[in-house]
């Protein structure tokens, strides 16, 4: 038997265990269900049963009697009732001995699934060599194009991803900052009337957490530049001013020029991060896009290498 027609022998025994695993899936989901519903059952058949019990050891008081009717009658319908709910467990149970027969008989059957995966792609490794070997040049070179192609879009994709991590994570480190330079706008206040020690260190202890968040923002913004580089986006730069936020720290610390500049300072600043906030946003909308176009074209170019490698010579 050719590669090319054990390939398709494969190809069929492996569509048909995939309809085994979706069989599969099915029943272990009415299992799920047909288990609560036998749970909800037995909750009632105990309840029953007991009603029944209890109306079989005690009797009846005449007011009872005016207001329930014979004990008989009553005892009758209980059992009735009983009875209803006894067959309805009965028949619950038999549908899920079934379904768990059925159950296992399918499990047997998939054990195989990923023998017989691996066994299909390696005969389609087979046969692409059996193509790019061939004497057929259409095939062969189409072939050999579609797999270039996937390559390509593999890396690609590689690449895509890592700019879109680094930018999620510059995003949230200038979420970080924008929130420490929004509490700053109130920092200048603190001044007031005399200059404590108190009030100083608490200064200085907010400037520098300002501080440190401008500079872990900035390398991962620096990082994020560097992983859209690598997928030929050069012009991308994203600065932020570490020298303006320095004059105002040291303004705000040395009291040297009013909280209202001090302020101006401040704003102009986390205005700057909103800016580049956005940006990197719309980056990252962008990339995700490109992530899905790029998965979408790597099935396209799958489907078509299975389309090839299945093509008769």
């Amino acid at each position: 038997m050719s590669i090319l027609d054990q390939l398709k022998t494969k190809i069929e025994e492996f569509h048909s265990l995939n309809r085994v695993n979706a069989h599969l899936e099915d029943v272990k989901t009415k299992l799920v269900l047909k288990y609560k519903d036998l749970d909800l059952i037995s909750y009632q058949l105990r309840k029953e049963e007991k009603d029944v019990a209890d109306l079989e050891k005690k009797g009846f008081k005449p007011l009872f009697y005016k207001i329930l009717g014979d004990k008989e009658k009553q005892l009758e319908t209980e059992r009735q009732e009983y009875l209803a709910i006894s067959l309805k467990y009965n028949a619950l149970k038999e549908e899920i001995e079934v379904l768990e027969y059925e159950k296992e008989l399918l499990l047997k059957k998939s054990l195989s699934y990923d023998k017989v995966q691996k066994e299909v792609e390696s005969l389609k490794s087979l046969r692409e060599k059996e193509i790019l070997n061939s004497q057929n040049p259409k095939l062969r070179d189409e072939l050999r194009l579609v797999l270039n192609k996937f390559d390509h879009s593999v890396l690609l994709g590689k690449e895509l991803g890592e700019a879109f991590d680094a930018g999620e994570k510059a995003h949230k480190n200038l979420s970080v900052l924008s929130n420490i330079l929004a509490q700053a706008m109130d920092w200048g206040r603190w001044g007031g009337q005399g200059h404590s020690m108190h009030k100083q260190m608490m200064k200085r202890s907010k400037m520098a957490e300002a501080s440190r968040a401008l500079a872990i923002t900035q390398r991962s913004l620096d990082v994020f530049a560097k992983e859209m580089r690598d997928i030929g986006e050069d012009n991308m730069r994203f600065t932020l001013n570490f020298n303006e936020i320095n004059k105002f720290t040291d303004y705000f610390l040395d009291n040297l020029i009013t909280d209202w500049i001090i302020q101006q300072k401040i704003r102009n600043t986390l205005n700057s991060v909103h800016s580049v906030k956005d940006k990197i946003s719309r980056i990252g909308q962008s990339l995700a896009k490109e992530i899905e176009n790029n998965n979408q074209e790597q099935k396209s170019l799958l489907s078509r290498k299975d389309q090839l490698v299945l093509t008769k010579e």
